[in-house]
């Protein structure tokens, strides 16, 4: 064989080899373009079942955002009236404290007061009565 004829040859397994290359190359790029429309056709039957889906919990989100806010209003105004209402007994308390401290516990220091006086009168002049019956 000669050179020229092997060169010729070689051409020829090369080519064949660079042609079967490409067909192969060719026909992955097809069954890669067909997966990928196939995934498109897929994602775009997901999308359309799950967007009622979707829609609905967007509706409910912001249903709760607003009654969350709206209990959080609510929230605060009882604590603020509950607030009001404690600072108010306290002061209604202390007035009453001081209004019984002036009207019942000072009268009954000075009746008891007295009464003590009174006691002590009495077993004195007791006393005093006795030692006069001594002396008699």
């Amino acid at each position: 064989m000669d050179l020229g004829t092997a060169a010729t040859i070689a051409l020829y397994i090369v080519l064949v080899f660079v042609l079967l290359f490409a067909t192969v190359t060719i026909a992955l790029l097809g069954a890669i373009a067909f997966g990928l429309r196939f995934l498109n056709v897929q994602i775009d039957l997901a999308l359309t079942k799950s967007e009622p889906i979707v829609l609905k919990i967007n509706d409910f989100l912001i249903t709760l955002q607003k009654v969350t806010s709206n209990v959080g209003e609510k929230a605060d105004d009882i604590l603020s009236k509950g607030e009001a209402v404690v600072e108010d007994i306290a002061d209604k308390v202390e007035d009453t404290a001081t209004v019984v401290q002036k009207t019942v516990t000072k009268p009954l220091i000075n009746l008891s007061s007295l009464m003590a006086g009174i006691s002590k009168g009495f077993s004195s002049f007791g006393a005093g009565k006795n030692s006069n019956n001594g002396r008699n």
